[in-house]
């Protein structure tokens, strides 16, 4: 396919995206969650919604030879998902932008962990809220860490799987930011597993500081393994070293180095 007509085809799946975004948070979300009264059930819809558009949005992206995805095979033992609620821990790296459509599309009712600044977007805003995901403040300051951990503990503890990136931004175009403790904190003190996903990009695209246009010159495999399940339980005191250990399982993984620290890093991360 001629590099002219992948720009405007991604550029295509791009306007989508927003008109897919509008469309179902002022059209279908509504209609959907109508006569639904509790907290945690209009979440749980919202988040089914969420989850069959996400699907859906990749289907195009395959149809139009853009990017073609692989969802992860859940098994049974330590790579079983979830049953619906009892709490869990996702982590994943984060090599692209659309990492986060990509996971909800790979496994239903996920909390995400959101910058804060989302959670008021006129696009996305009212469905992160619908669905309940977590607004984590955007700061260094030890008060806005406390935050962001408390709410994934909160939401833990009404049996939320929360996704989380550990590299509170999308990794650099050569290597993977530092893990921060934020989720692996709210899973130890939860006795939550760690479930570990590996997304794997090829050709890389999307990451940071690379723009929408330099598009690749064929189909992207957009894939999402899954790694042992850590079992928190155990686990005695700070989870510093399991932090440790888990970034350089993933730098193996990925066969890649670790970066220095972004200058600016996410709260959710740092918690």
């Amino acid at each position: 396919m001629p590099r002219p007509v992948r720009v405007v085809l991604v550029g295509f799946c791009y306007l989508m995206f927003g008109v897919m975004g509008v469309v179902l948070a002022y059209v279908l979300l509504p209609l959907r969650l109508l006569g639904i009264k509790g907290t945690e059930e209009r979440a749980a819809a919202a988040q089914d919604l969420l989850y069959v558009w996400s699907r859906r949005y990749f289907v195009l992206t395959r149809v139009l030879g853009i990017v073609r995805p692989h969802y992860p095979e859940h098994g049974s033992g330590a790579l079983a998902l979830p049953e619906h609620g009892r709490s869990a821990v996702i982590i994943a790296n984060h090599p692209s932008l659309l990492d986060v459509v990509f996971a909800m599309g790979s496994m239903p009712r996920l909390t995400y962990v959101a910058k804060a600044s989302w959670m008021a977007s006129p696009l996305v805003g009212r469905m992160l809220r619908a669905c309940g995901h977590i607004g984590s403040p955007r700061g260094k300051t030890p008060a806005d860490g406390a935050i962001a951990l408390q709410r994934m503990i909160d939401a833990l503890e009404k049996g939320r799987t929360l996704l989380v990136f550990p590299e509170g931004t999308r990794s650099p175009r050569r290597g993977m930011w530092p893990f921060h403790r934020g989720a692996f904190e709210a899973a130890i003190r939860t006795k939550s597993p760690i479930m570990q996903y590996v997304l794997e990009v090829d050709p890389p695209t999307l990451r940071k500081e690379q723009p929408w246009y330099d598009v690749a010159d064929r189909c992207i495999e957009y894939r999402m393994r899954a790694l042992e399940t850590i079992d928190t339980t155990e686990i005695r005191g700070g989870g510093k070293a399991l932090v440790r250990e888990t970034e350089a399982r993933y730098l193996r993984e990925l066969r890649l180095t670790a970066t220095s620290e972004p200058q600016a890093q996410s709260v959710e991360a740092r918690a």
